[in-house]
């Protein structure tokens, strides 16, 4: 076990440094000037905008600039903005929303998903599987901005039952219908991957055995059928928390909450290269970290797996 986590956590480096080097490249590439951009439509101040070029490097290659960036990533100073605010600082405003909003959409596609999906697969061919089906493919089929709309109009505007918009420093029952919002699409497979899985193992050679034994019927649902069926649902939810968090741009904009996705589109229009990385930098690694939790959770779920 020790080997196999130590050669996952070396397996993340080239991946945060490639993920770094791409993202840093086509904010690079972005067309305009960065620096025009402060003034407006003022006219430039040609000694004015040199000094801000060399200040944040923007005179320097393209890798010169990624190479300085990484230096003092090691350090955890990612620099300042455009505004003179430190990056770390506008990263640690943003990051406790979206995580908090993050962690709510995956609570609610993971209760939601798993107990639909298991009513589902447990009765399959019932009506009310119909319905299931039916409702998780019309969530796929939709997109998120679509269901942001509609939920926001109805629940919000019409019904007063949820708030319009979340603002810059939104509480639990503010972050309920974004939560919703951004977790229906996963919800929807998660439903649709239990199902599957656990259909499929209902049918298997020992499940049937365990009954032949005289097993009661609910020990071989949680002890057999669940059990097995949850290992393809808990690595769609373990990518799915750092898909989460970097997939809330759209929701956010939406609802008006100030985090991570929020920032990092304010932070595209005005060409802050240096607090793009850090933010997707800071989401690349939530990212592989999830992904290494699961593959340790997997032995916990079946002792079949072993890892050397």
């Amino acid at each position: 076990m020790g080997k196999y986590l130590l050669r996952r956590i070396l397996q993340m480096i080239p991946v945060v440094l490639g993920t770094t080097l791409l993202v840093y490249a086509l904010v690079f590439a972005l067309p305009g000037d960065p620096v025009k951009a402060m003034f407006g439509d003022k006219p430039v101040n040609e000694a004015v905008a040199a000094q801000i070029r060399s200040e944040y490097n923007l005179d320097k290659p393209f890798i010169v600039q990624y190479l300085l960036f990484l230096k003092n990533a090691l350090s955890l100073n990612f620099g300042n903005t455009f505004a003179g605010q430190p990056v770390i600082d506008e990263i640690s405003r943003a990051f406790p929303v979206t995580l908090k909003l993050a962690l709510m959409a995956f609570c609610f596609e993971a209760i939601f998903g798993c107990v639909f999906g298991a009513i589902s697969g447990l009765k399959k061919g019932k009506w009310y599987d119909s319905v299931i089906l039916i409702v998780s493919l019309l969530l796929i089929s939709v997109p998120t901005f679509v269901t942001g709309f509609v939920g926001q109009y109805f629940l919000g505007v019409k019904g007063h039952i949820f708030p319009v918009t979340a603002g810059a420093d939104p509480g639990f029952f503010d972050l309920l219908l974004p939560a919703m919002v951004l977790g229906s699409v996963s919800m929807a497979y998660i439903i649709r991957l239990a199902r599957s899985e656990i259909s499929s193992n209902i049918a298997q050679d020992y499940v049937r055995t365990a009954r032949a034994k005289g097993m009661s019927n609910t020990a071989v649902t949680f002890r057999h059928i669940l059990r097995n069926s949850m290992i393809p649902v808990v690595t769609y939810l373990g990518q799915d928390l750092g898909a989460l968090m970097g997939g809330a741009m759209i929701t956010e904009q939406i609802f008006n909450i100030h985090g991570i996705g929020y920032l990092t589109y304010q932070s595209i229009l005005k060409g802050e290269a240096n607090l793009v990385v850090s933010v997707v930098t800071l989401l690349t690694l939530v990212f592989v970290i999830c992904n290494l939790i699961v593959d340790m959770l997997y032995a916990a779920l079946d002792p079949r797996i072993r890892y050397v």
